[in-house]
């Protein structure tokens, strides 16, 4: 078959591309405001000059790279590798030697695995005030955080991530074929519903596998690092954490003119949303102490638990202070434009999303309407975000067990 000089150019600007997009998959989660720069600055946008829209859907649609056709329900895959992976951590958890304090243990037997496998967890202060916002009253709390008070909780002191290579699990099998099962989906025709649920279920799977790979981060750098490391073959694309958060679920917080397309290419247009659902913040789960819970989203359900996510995580992580300031997390106001407008407006937004039978709206109310008034934003006391290993996780019932095996 003969190529037309213009055929050939074309050609090879794609092998450019697709050059770049390999680089796009591995970048740095400490270095995404550098990258970001460069893709301004015409790093990206170079390549793509010349190119018609009929050219530009070919690239996308070659995005692949590895041309296989699966009739795997994508969806489904995503939520089986989730609750494999939730298997295998409640199975590496144990409560360390070290815990401090009179905890109370209970002991379930898991039809996970074949043998007599048993995972342990504790309810104890831990459980009652997971986020560390309730004032200590007499050694006891002033008040119920809501459903938080029943997940699991594993942490660097209950599990150990280095037995992953050494024991035995049907769940360890599981996780390779559905890893090639992952390989091979293809996304062309999802809905956005089934794409959200989907992207979600993959990012918190690209954290917990990387912590399974690599170990537990000893420091806040190396968490960053090992961002960097966390990813997934995507139907024939690796893709790591950063990309498919701040490329498939969240959109930019100001687009800039009309270069956007150019900006964001390959990812955004492939895989992105169609619109932005802002209340991916508490559903994306890194696997630290301020994360919020880890679920597992159907595309049925995914708008529905979503708002069940944010209001829970809410109740948890919102609280007031001896010095009647309300608490805050930091997660919040780094995505606070996704909310409101400034602090003062977040307090409000807060307010109107807690529970009308819980004792926090009210608590919140009386210090939004005290007499001494004083501007909200004095009012505010941000929680830092804990970059502690650590995971709250949400068993209903034997689900998790059935869909593993």
């Amino acid at each position: 078959m003969s190529y037309t000089l213009e055929e050939a150019r074309y050609e090879e600007r794609v092998k450019k591309i697709y050059s770049l997009a390999t680089a796009y998959s591995r970048i740095s989660f400490s270095y995404a405001p550098d990258f970001l720069d460069a893709t301004s600055s015409g790093g990206f946008t170079d390549e793509f000059d010349g190119l018609s829209r009929r050219q530009m859907g070919k690239v996308r649609r070659g995005l692949r790279f590895v041309e296989v056709k699966s009739n795997e329900d994508p969806n489904e895959v995503s939520e089986q590798l989730i609750n494999c992976l939730i298997s295998i951590y409640l199975e590496l958890n144990q409560v360390s030697s070290k815990t401090k304090g009179d905890a109370e243990f209970s002991r379930r037997p898991s039809s996970c695995s074949r043998k007599s496998n048993t995972y342990s967890y504790y309810q104890n202060a831990m459980n009652l005030d997971p986020y560390h916002v309730l004032p200590d009253s007499n050694g006891g709390f002033n008040r119920d955080i809501g459903p938080y008070k029943n997940f699991i909780h594993i942490s660097r002191n209950s599990i150990d991530v280095t037995r992953f290579t050494h024991y035995c699990s049907p769940a360890i099998p599981r996780l390779s074929v559905l890893m090639d099962k992952l390989s091979e989906v293809d996304l062309t025709f999802l809905t956005y519903k089934q794409k959200l649920a989907f992207w979600i279920n993959i990012y918190n799977a690209c954290i917990m596998h990387a912590f399974l790979e690599y170990g537990l981060p000893s420091s806040h750098n190396r968490l960053l690092t090992l961002m960097n490391k966390a990813s997934l073959n995507v139907g024939g694309i690796v893709l790591n954490a950063l990309a498919i958060e701040h490329f498939v679920l969240r959109h930019p917080c100001e687009p800039e003119h009309d270069s956007l397309d150019e900006k964001e290419t390959l990812l955004r247009h492939t895989y992105g949303l169609g619109y932005s659902e802002p209340n991916v913040t508490f559903a994306l789960c890194r696997g630290s102490w301020s994360s919020p819970a880890l679920r597992v989203y159907t595309a049925e359900e995914v708008v529905n638990d979503l708002g069940r996510a944010r209001v829970e995580y809410l109740e948890a992580s919102v609280g007031v202070s001896s010095k009647k300031k309300i608490i805050v997390p930091q997660l919040l106001q780094w995505h606070m434009k996704d909310f409101a407008d400034d602090i003062e407006s977040l307090l409000e937004w807060i307010y109107s999303q807690l529970p009308r039978s819980g004792s926090l709206k009210a608590m919140v109310m009386e210090c939004l309407k005290r007499k001494v008034k004083v501007p909200l934003a004095k009012m505010v006391e941000i929680q830092t975000y804990g970059h502690e290993f650590r995971y709250l996780i949400i068993v209903n019932g034997d689900s998790i067990c059935r869909r593993v095996e």
